[in-house]
């Protein structure tokens, strides 16, 4: 074990956290990085995929991943051939694939209660300890202390003027994602900053952001990021809790719950996630909507003719880079922000 408590590591935004807490382990999320390496291995491994999830390959494979066991989420076409190429290259690491269904229905929901019950089985498996009520009603305890932290931070950015960067907001949100509850909740609450007055305030879409070194950037040259509708951010599967009276009913409950989320590019309409963009972007006071769409990381460039026609009908601007090709990331978000900021003065 990597600890006092086993670490699961998740790949994607599908696991219900409190079905791993209650199962005695630390979920874990791995999201790799804008700019980390890729081993040429990993590369040829997962052929035609998001450089993200080549550098995920790339981590688990170096054993840098800390993980006892791992999860991999059937959320894009990228992860599932990253779980491929695990279960045939790492046969010594537990590995399990949550496979969900999208829209609800009688059959999907009976396929979501069966993908549910084998993840609380494999999180046993791994930590040898049994999910009952008693463990899932104190992982829900815990998990809404961490919901009640994240709303507080989305009114900090939200505040006019914004009492967070997006930086230090996004780093709060990964470092959560890799710790217990209560850690978690207090790192939520310590995300607070000074931004700089002027900046222009910018809803980031686009691919997922594996770290805050594009925030960073964009902030650097006079923006402030307020919100975001990708899955690493606000969207993320964090501080989700449900009750039940007994397992089957918490993990009915659970599937309610994942039932009532947007998913991510690859797995949602375009018009439902243009929806959520401009609400998202509309309740934080965005001016600008900006984003960058990864090279084969192709799903969010087909929200974008919905997307700019819902935006445009309120009048926020909206600034891409797509097929940002690896390497080339920091420097599309350099270029993204003086696009912004240039079209701020010019107004």
């Amino acid at each position: 074990m990597t600890g006092a408590r086993p670490v699961i590591g998740i790949v994607g935004n599908d696991v219900p956290r409190q079905l791993v807490l209650a199962g005695g382990a630390i979920p874990h999320r791995l999201t790799g990085s804008w700019s980390g390496p890729i081993d040429p291995e990993a590369r040829d491994l997962l052929g035609a995929a998001d450089a993200v999830a080549a550098r995920i390959l790339t981590e688990v494979r170096a054993g840098r991943a800390q993980c006892d066991a791992l999860v991999v989420c059937a959320d894009s076409q990228a992860h599932v051939r990253l779980f491929s190429v695990l279960r045939a290259t790492s046969p010594d690491l537990p590995l399990h694939l949550l496979d969900l269904p999208r829209s609800a229905s009688a059959a999907a929901r009976r396929f979501a209660r069966f993908q549910l019950a084998r993840l609380a089985t494999f999180v046993s498996d791994v930590t040898g300890q049994v999910i009952d009520v008693p463990a899932l009603a104190s992982a829900a305890r815990t998990e809404r202390e961490l919901g009640d932290a994240l709303r507080r931070l989305r009114e900090r950015r939200r505040a006019v003027p914004s009492r967070c960067l997006g930086s230090v907001a996004l780093q709060a949100y990964l470092d959560a994602s890799r710790l217990d509850p209560a850690t978690a909740a207090a790192r939520i609450d310590q995300a607070q900053s000074e931004v700089p007055a002027g900046a222009v305030r910018v809803h980031a879409t686009g691919s997922n952001h594996p770290d805050a070194a594009a925030y960073r950037v964009l902030e650097e040259q006079g923006c402030t990021v307020v919100s975001e509708d990708h899955d690493t951010g606000d969207q993320a599967w964090l501080g989700v809790a449900v009750d039940g009276i007994d397992v089957d009913e918490t993990i009915e409950r659970l599937i309610d719950a994942h039932f009532d989320r947007i998913g991510a590019p690859p797995v949602a309409s375009s018009a439902a996630r243009a929806g959520l963009t401009r609400d998202e972007a509309t309740a934080s006071g965005a001016e600008v909507v900006a984003g960058l769409i990864r090279e084969l990381d192709e799903a969010p460039a087909w929200d974008i003719p919905d997307q700019a026609a819902l935006l445009g009908e309120r009048g926020v601007a909206l600034r891409l880079r797509t097929r940002v090709r690896p390497g080339d990331e920091l420097q599309a978000a350099g270029d993204l922000a003086r696009e912004i900021t240039e079209g701020a003065a010019s107004r």
